[in-house]
């Protein structure tokens, strides 16, 4: 899933760490000839490229980044599932969720590449990334909770 570079830090080890508009994290190194980004060592080349993208394979996963805070929860009933869930829709830029199920089952999927298509079983939780078309499938009976993730303030 391609992302918005916001900005660049360097890590414990001095290897340049792109943060992306999604909240996660991601390496940019420049290790010739595997990996050839010149660029990357330059301070005026690396405020160029804030506002380029890069592919974030943890989107692509559904992968919460660290950090995050829970803003607001939300309970839902299987009968009482919101039809808002039920169909397609996108969580704002910035903003995560994560979907837990308390009973029952549910199906989750999202048009990541490759897609995600998974049940979530009692107890199980799922990652949903921001900008991302995705809907949710109650499985007979169940109960689940939902939490809307952000960056602490």
């Amino acid at each position: 899933m391609r992302r918005r570079i916001v900005g660049f830090d360097c890590d414990e080890a001095g290897d340049w760490v792109a943060s992306l508009d999604c909240h996660h994290r991601q390496h940019v190194r420049h290790r010739p000839p595997f990996v050839v980004a010149p660029w990357v060592e330059d301070a005026r080349e690396r405020v160029r490229r804030i506002g380029s993208v890069l592919d974030c394979p943890l989107c692509d996963r559904c992968e919460v980044p660290d950090g995050l805070v829970v803003l607001r929860t939300e309970t839902c009933d299987g009968p009482t599932l919101p039809e808002a869930l039920r169909r397609s829709h996108r969580l704002a830029s910035g903003t995560w969720a994560r979907l837990r199920v308390t009973r029952g089952s549910v199906r989750f999927v999202a048009r990541t590449d490759p897609p995600t298509d998974v049940v979530v079983a009692p107890g199980g939780s799922q990652g949903i990334p921001p900008d991302v078309d995705h809907h949710v499938e109650a499985l007979g009976r169940s109960s689940l909770l939902v939490e809307l993730l952000g960056a602490p303030s």
